[in-house]
């Protein structure tokens, strides 16, 4: 991610990766006598229409930096960390990436990545703005590692509700007045569960969605990822609590019975295809469903995320561009970098054409962000938190969103473990990675 990262990924992916990526041991020269560099940019969306936008904004920069080529290839999400793991040990990272969020610390901390500290005062002297106060508080916490900045922010993402008006009408709720706690959530499934096959498509399988989901469920009921000694927080009423309402929808039938086993693409197929009345996802869905299916668009509305007994905590995504210490050509690099995330640059236009939040505060307060649904959106950023929340970024982060919150919620929801088992594997599991 999640992503924080982007889930809307086409099947031609797999396709892209077997043609796009290739072995990079990093930019270089371009041959003997050259003054010309290449700069290898991973880029892990492979939806056609990121593929267009990056495409866009390497023909512009080249234009702009006859002396630079940049290099894009494309890396899966879903194999980024893999790769990156694989680049680590051959020596063949590229010179800049994307990255989730949540794994910039854990890079920072083994010195893979370089500090974009002193670039900082170019690029702002540059754009006329400080670069540093344009990024969002939540930005610059997930970036900022012992004090130094590690990534440059290319898109935000929060998760909201949509819902489906025309059901809502035929189960007898207001679609005027959507569920503004996980109560009213519980309440509208119950009634829509008898004109919709799928009350709410929350996810309840071992993939990123589920955490992105059920975070804003477990963080709104007060329990905390770490205690205060930084080790397992979660064995907690609080966080049992709403491990036990969230698995009891599937238990109910108030979510897909299949939840356990879809993928991402599958629960966000079920809302666009009219088969259920709930879905919590980001910004990039709304030009999706437009584009998917025009009729059910006319019933679509967007509200703010639920709250719960402690408040309303919204999923806090985005994704940085990161340079690797690896790179040789370190100037040319920080220049692809700015011209992708800098207002002046190409970032408009990229985050226009993908449907997602800028990185950048000044870029978000003008249209076509300022207008619905998408400042609801930048609205909820201000209510959006890390996973860990209130502590700060850890280097193990990436290993425990991937391995472990999800698999308790599997676990629970498919009547294989109990509340208070899945509960306390989960601890030891998320112990275990922070000791190694």
């Amino acid at each position: 991610m999640k992503y924080s990262r982007p889930i809307t990924a086409v099947v031609t992916i797999l396709a892209l990766s077997a043609t796009l990526v290739a072995c990079s041991s990093g930019g270089s020269n371009s041959g003997a006598g050259s003054n010309k560099q290449t700069v290898t940019f991973w880029q892990f969306n492979g939806d056609q229409a990121s593929i267009t936008a990056y495409k866009s904004a390497i023909a512009s920069f080249e234009a702009k930096n006859p002396d630079i080529t940049v290099n894009m290839q494309i890396v899966p999400w879903s194999d980024q960390q893999q790769k990156i793991t694989t680049a680590l040990a051959s020596g063949s990272l590229p010179d800049v990436s994307m990255m989730g969020n949540d794994v910039v610390a854990q890079y920072a901390a083994n010195g893979s990545l370089v500090p974009l500290d002193s670039y900082l005062d170019g690029w702002s002297a540059s754009e006329g703005i400080d670069v540093k106060q344009d990024m969002y508080a939540g930005d610059l916490s997930y970036y900022t590692y012992n004090g130094k900045l590690y990534g440059a922010p290319l898109a935000d993402e929060t998760r909201m509700l949509y819902y489906n008006t025309e059901f809502f009408q035929k189960a007898g709720l207001d679609p005027n007045k959507p569920p503004t706690t996980w109560a009213d959530i519980e309440k509208a499934a119950v009634a829509l569960k008898s004109v919709v096959s799928v009350p709410w498509s929350a996810p309840m399988s071992k993939q990123y969605v589920t955490v992105q989901t059920f975070m804003s469920v477990y963080l709104s009921y007060g329990a905390s990822l770490f205690d205060s000694n930084g080790k397992c927080g979660l064995n907690t009423k609080e966080f049992k609590d709403a491990l036990s309402w969230y698995t009891g929808l599937a238990k109910s039938g108030l979510t897909s019975p299949d939840a356990a086993n879809l993928t991402a693409n599958d629960i966000i197929n079920q809302f666009i295809n009219g088969k259920a009345g709930m879905l919590i996802e980001g910004p990039s869905q709304y030009n999706a469903i437009k584009n998917a299916n025009p009729e059910l668009f006319k019933n679509i509305r967007i509200a703010p995320i639920p709250a719960g007994p402690k408040g309303q905590f919204g999923f806090l995504g985005g994704w940085p561009l990161v340079m690797w210490n690896s790179s040789k050509v370190k100037e040319a690099a920080a220049k692809w970098i700015h011209f992708v995330t800098s207002p002046n640059g190409a970032l408009s236009d990229i985050v226009q054409k993908v449907g997602i939040l800028p990185g950048r505060k000044s870029l978000a307060s003008k249209p076509p962000w300022t207008d619905a649904p998408y400042n609801q959106f930048a609205d909820q950023l201000s209510r959006a938190y890390a996973y860990q929340y209130p502590a700060g970024p850890s280097p193990k982060m990436g290993e425990i969103e991937t391995a472990s919150i999800q698999t308790a919620v599997q676990e629970v929801a498919t009547g294989a473990l109990s509340v208070d088992s899945a509960t306390n594997q989960l601890c030891t599991d998320i112990n275990q990675i922070l000791s190694k």
